[in-house]
């Protein structure tokens, strides 16, 4: 079954609503706590860091919460990806269902929670009475190219998750580590010179964070050339591990 046939994308569709519904409980609290809980972390990273870190940044509030929607995006994603094979193995075991839709179902959740997680920026955006640019026109790019890079990384991820078990455990560690690499709450100027920007610019969600806060905050439109640029990098990515993980795909069911 091919990544673009109709019977397909309406699994994935399924799985991706189903568990959606499945993970916040079907409740009104259930949906609550989607928009609560970064609302929880920006309050504590702001009454921390507002008045060392944020000196110097206009709107800091609008700064930090774009880049704490995507840091959760992204870890939270990648760590449904890792774990969706092994907690689907008993359907995998039973039903002839392609592996890769269990997968990209699973970060397709995630990415559903973001969008509801948006309503909290566009809320503080109009409070703040920021008002509309063209700029803003390219942030859904912006995200769909994030999201092409977080479904390549979980497919690798979940097959790496089927041979080493303690792949999970060794992905959190990296993840902590990669919040503290991450511009979320401060500037990448106060900590890194100018000449090492260009290798800490390596870390692809630093370039997403900053493309989003270019395009929402400060009404500028990133270089042409950077994005499209990090667009190869990620088909590039996203093509090579959907290889390796078609090429593992027989040994995965035999271990599952």
């Amino acid at each position: 079954m091919k990544l673009i046939d109709r019977k397909y994308i309406n699994l994935v569709y399924e799985f991706s609503v189903s568990d959606f519904k499945l993970r916040e409980q079907g409740t009104v609290l259930g949906f609550i706590w989607t928009l609560l809980h970064p609302l929880l972390m920006f309050g504590i990273l702001y009454m921390l860091f507002a008045k060392r870190l944020g000196v110097g940044i206009e709107h800091y509030g609008i700064y930090l919460l774009i880049g704490i929607l995507h840091w959760n995006f992204f870890s939270t994603a990648t760590t449904q990806g890792l774990k969706s094979i092994m907690m689907r193995r008993e359907m995998l075991r039973n039903i002839c269902i392609p592996m890769t839709a269990i997968v990209i179902s699973s970060v397709l959740t995630v990415f559903i929670s973001f969008m509801f997680e948006m309503v909290i920026l566009v809320g503080f955006l109009l409070f703040l009475k920021i008002g509309f640019s063209a700029a803003m026109l390219l942030f859904p790019v912006i995200v769909l190219i994030q999201l092409l890079l977080i479904i390549g990384i979980s497919l690798v991820l979940s097959c790496l998750n089927v041979y080493f078990k303690d792949m999970q455990h060794i992905w959190d560690i990296l993840l902590r580590i990669g919040f503290f690499l991450t511009p979320i709450f401060y500037p990448i100027s106060m900590f890194v010179s100018k000449a090492k920007m260009s290798l800490y610019l390596l870390n692809p969600l630093t370039q997403f964070i900053v493309f989003a806060r270019d395009v929402l905050l400060y009404k500028k439109l990133p270089s042409f050339i950077s994005v499209f640029s990090i667009f190869l990098c990620v088909v590039f990515l996203f093509a090579t591990a959907y290889i390796i993980f078609k090429k593992l795909e027989d040994g995965i069911m035999e271990r599952i």
